[in-house]
């Protein structure tokens, strides 16, 4: 970029395409604050330049810079590019933003915009990330032709809901349609079966996912497995997968296997997989907190008493959970 930078300053011929293209690289480099500086200095902007600040604010994650841009387009008068459309979405899907959201979806209805399958995934997965499930049906339904991605979005937003039997029921209707799942399809799917304590379902759907699909699991996948057994109270299977995955588990993995030893009683269980948290350090102070609920259970206060202690004298505090809701549009 140091050179592509030299090379524009010399130039006397610096049109809409040479800007854009020097912000972009700076953007894909992860200087944003660079591209932005350079962006606010173009003496013309269009759409292409436009979009390409907003997907890459999309990419490190500056959700309402996004829209704060996708709005100052409109204002400005030019009528925002495809990718540009793609990344407000998004935005207002991590923001849970319903109300920019429905806002953006008029747009895309007053001025006649294809619903192809990247705006529809977009669509879908900001409906079903803001609670509107039935409206994340309704695009599903709308699009013309539908591929692995939107068809994974709603699996991965109905199993998020609770609708874990529909989620299930459309992984079926997928592959009867011949459309190949892809890595997270199977981690949604798995999701489902969990919620749903459909173990054989779940081993099943897991084995055909190498078998049939020659998909390798990955750690996320194991994770799926050992909650998926854990919740069925195969401990001994749950610690055995954990051991033999080809791997090193996560702190999710042991999370799973944790939460069940803590549902199902096995204190000892629970205590080698904290131990193992600990080596791995990713001993957060829930875990902690869990074990100790899990002796307390046990009517060993002593034990309680040892890891309450070992938590003070490590500095090591539960984080308080965070919710965030909407409320007249704020």
């Amino acid at each position: 970029m140091d050179h592509a930078r030299q090379l524009f300053d010399v130039s006397s011929n610096r049109d809409v395409i040479t800007w854009t293209a020097l912000i972009n690289g700076f953007l894909k480099s992860g200087q944003v604050t660079v591209a932005r500086g350079l962006f606010d200095k173009m003496p013309e902007k269009n759409s292409v330049s436009w979009s390409a600040m907003i997907t890459g604010y999309v990419q490190v994650g500056l959700f309402k810079e996004v829209l704060e841009l996708f709005n100052a387009m409109q204002i400005s008068g030019l009528r925002p590019h495809h990718a540009g459309i793609v990344g407000a979405i998004t935005a207002c899907a991590f923001l849970g933003d319903l109300y920019e959201g429905r806002r953006i979806h008029a747009y895309i209805n007053k001025n006649r915009i294809e619903l192809d399958r990247i705006i529809g995934s977009a669509l879908i997965d900001m409906y079903a990330k803001c609670g509107c499930i039935d409206l994340a049906f309704s695009i599903f339904d709308q699009l013309p032709k539908r591929d692995v991605y939107v068809y994974t979005c709603l699996i991965s937003g109905l199993a998020n809901h609770g609708e874990s039997a529909a989620a299930i029921e459309l992984f079926e209707r997928m592959e009867n349609e011949g459309v190949v799942p892809n890595d997270v399809t199977f981690v949604s799917v798995l999701n489902a079966c969990c919620r749903m304590g459909l173990m054989d379902e779940g081993l099943r759907i897991f084995e055909n996912m190498s078998k049939i699909y020659g998909i390798e699991p990955q750690v996320q996948h194991y994770g799926c497995l050992v909650d998926l057994l854990g919740k069925a109270g195969k401990l001994e299977e749950a610690k055995k997968v954990v051991k033999e995955m080809p791997m090193e588990p996560d702190s999710y993995v042991l999370g799973a296997l944790l939460d069940a030893c803590r549902v199902h009683g096995d204190v000892e269980l629970g205590k080698e997989t904290v131990d193992t948290l600990v080596q791995l350090n990713q001993d957060h102070g829930g875990v902690h907190v869990v074990l100790s609920n899990m002796y307390a259970s046990a009517n060993k206060w002593g034990d309680v008493a040892r890891v309450r202690k070992g938590m003070e004298d490590k500095k090591v505090r539960k984080v308080p959970g965070c919710s965030l809701i909407e409320v007249d549009g704020g």
